[in-house]
């Protein structure tokens, strides 16, 4: 029972012993991003986590002297995780564009009518004004045809 009990305690120290000999250091610094981009009614929302991790170890000389000069070795490591990355639609901006648009289908199709009419009111001057100009010419030939008595009638070619 005796040995059981030292061979425990010394099994106990020497791994104490070995990992008391072991030094890391670990500076772990980490950024979160949030991004919110709009577009249109869409609403973007990404969350970013940059971590950067510096990790090394002190190791110093195995000789016995009080002062030992030690050096120490690092490595770096980044890393980028996505948290967050949803999109949500604004509905109250959704039916506001639906809205806008709806007035202004409806605008273009008042211009459009209005813009018939017009082109049809402007067309019945046309043709009344061409009546009344070819109603003129025949008065005026009419008139040019008509001779005073004595004179021989005009002769077509």
């Amino acid at each position: 029972m005796k040995r059981i009990l030292m061979s425990i305690a010394v099994v106990a120290l020497s791994i104490t012993a070995t990992q008391a000999q072991v030094n890391k250091t670990v500076k772990e610094e980490s950024t979160v991003k949030r991004v919110i981009t709009k577009e249109g009614s869409d609403v973007k929302i990404k969350e970013i986590k940059d971590t950067d991790t510096e990790s090394g170890a002190v190791i110093v000389k195995d000789n016995n002297e009080t002062n030992q000069e030690f050096s120490e070795t690092t490595k770096k490591d980044s890393d980028k995780k996505i948290m967050v990355d949803e999109t949500n639609v604004d509905l109250q901006n959704e039916a506001m564009i639906a809205e806008k648009k709806l007035q202004q289908q409806e605008q273009l199709e008042a211009s459009k009518k209005q813009q018939a009419e017009l082109a049809a009111k402007k067309k019945m001057e046309y043709e009344a004004k061409q009546a009344q100009m070819q109603k003129e010419l025949a008065e005026r030939r009419a008139q040019l045809e008509s001779r005073p008595k004595g004179m021989s009638k005009l002769k077509k070619d």
